[in-house]
């Protein structure tokens, strides 16, 4: 890596035209589809057959697998089915649908856990069903767990607070309004992670665009010299683990190696609200703040929605015209996914709904690279982006696996700015992560031979 002071260099526009926004809570919506796969890792398991009644909050599916998360119910109601849906590569994952009584009743047993030491609090955040909330769903207590490896002493947790992709504003919201969530989080972590991070500093990581937020945050934090509010600049992409750790720390982070290794954590500032808010409350992963805005979008804005909210639904609320809408986008214009129906649900790592219309949903054909090397100047973690298409081809599997590695292709963080600057128009983002993809392949195959 060529070391610069920073390593965010792609000032793309911020439209973030919701900041203003306080976040409205929907009315209760007639249905829910919740996938059991809301998270990285396993799916969870079904423990509700139809025709049970459920509460808010209430356990629906257990962990199952390794880094697996719980499934509650986000409304109260019936069971309708079980059901099987399809994901973006094809295959198929369990759901359940839940038809609500609009009543939003809370599970009758609902309180705040009770747990004592380390162990007990890593427990408490597993039964959560939080993940993260940035977009990577890893389960949030085995992400807390890594720090507990005796061979890693982390000194830094970095929270992630940059959200630096354009039009979300959902972390942005929650910083203003749940400060003290945020406070909380902290200090369960302080106490019950002394003896892992208790010479730690919290970084709250946030770029310079959000004033009001970070003014909010100096003024709780005052009185804490630990917390240290780190200002960034508005340049995408700030909120990659990998950039964020560089530009706030110094520090270089090696594919294959746990982050904890580089001596920081780092967990998304509304992942650590959610947490907190289970631990004061007893209320699991239920609901988020999702902002939704595009091209497409009459009256953009933040909803708080029960997870498993169909994206038609918040679409409708903001008047959008559906006939009218090109593509659908969940999460940000640049690393986010399209989806193929607005009758899917929204997830727990749903922040943003981006409606485009045709014509900017519209891409430009690809054209020939013209070896101009503008991916490879804008590549935060400088990735020969350039060779990967070439490498990929490859017949010969060892080669082809040596090929790739050694573009570095292994420390992509899906930020898309190759694809972004491209002048050619190629999909360079894709051919990253499929690159990515058969190497974690290949090498599982290897391991199991």
């Amino acid at each position: 890596m060529i070391f610069k002071k920073d390593i965010s260099s792609l000032h793309v526009p911020h439209n973030k035209n919701t900041a203003g926004c306080e976040p409205v809570k929907i009315e209760t919506p007639k249905e829910v589809i919740l996938p059991m796969n809301m998270h990285s890792g396993g799916e969870a398991e079904p423990i509700v057959t139809p025709g049970d009644h459920v509460y808010v909050g209430q356990l629906i599916a257990r962990e199952e697998g390794r880094f697996s998360s719980p499934v509650h119910a986000t409304v109260s109601g019936t069971v309708a089915e079980i059901l099987t849906l399809p994901t973006a590569r094809g295959k198929e994952v369990k759901a359940i649908r839940i038809e609500s009584d609009g009543k939003m009743e809370k599970d009758p047993a609902m309180k705040a856990p009770v747990f004592e030491g380390c162990d007990g609090f890593l427990q408490a955040v597993r039964e959560s069903g939080v993940v993260g909330l940035g977009g990577a769903a890893f389960p949030t207590w085995a992400k807390l767990n890594e720090a507990t490896n005796p061979d890693y002493k982390v000194d830094t947790v970095l929270i992630n607070a940059a959200e630096c992709e354009p039009y979300i504003t959902s972390d942005h919201r929650m910083m203003l309004a749940h400060a003290d969530l945020i406070d909380d989080g902290i200090e369960y972590m302080r106490k019950y992670m002394n003896e892992y991070l208790g010479e730690a500093t919290y970084k709250i990581c946030i770029e310079k665009n959000k004033p009001d937020a970070i003014e909010v945050l100096k003024k709780k934090f005052a009185d804490k010299p630990y917390v240290v509010i780190h200002e960034l600049n508005a340049i995408y992409p700030q909120g990659a683990k990998q950039v964020m750790l560089y530009n706030a720390t110094g520090r270089v982070a090696i594919a294959g190696k746990r982050f904890p290794s580089f001596g920081a954590l780092i967990i998304n500032v509304s992942t650590l609200s959610k947490m907190a808010e289970y631990l004061n409350t007893g209320m699991p992963l239920v609901e988020r703040i999702v902002t939704v805005d595009g091209p497409a979008v009459k009256k953009p804005g933040n909803f708080i929605a029960p997870i498993g909210t169909s994206i038609r639904t918040l679409l409708e609320l903001t008047e959008t015209n559906l006939e009218a809408v090109g593509k659908v986008v969940i999460g940000g214009p640049m690393n986010g996914n399209a989806t193929v129906s607005v009758d899917s649900p929204i997830v727990k790592v749903s922040n943003c709904i981006l409606a485009f219309d045709e014509k900017t949903a519209t891409l430009p054909e690809p054209s020939a690279c013209i070896r101009c090397g503008r991916c490879m100047e804008k590549c935060p973690v400088d990735i020969h982006v350039a060779g990967v298409e070439a490498a990929a081809s490859i017949k010969d599997e060892e080669k082809r696996a040596a090929a790739l590695i050694d573009t570095g292709v292994r420390q992509c963080v899906d930020c898309g700015c190759c694809s972004y600057v491209c002048p050619a128009h190629r999909p360079l983002l894709a051919m990253n992560q499929d690159a990515k993809w058969w190497l974690k392949q290949y090498e599982r195959s290897k391991q199991s031979r």
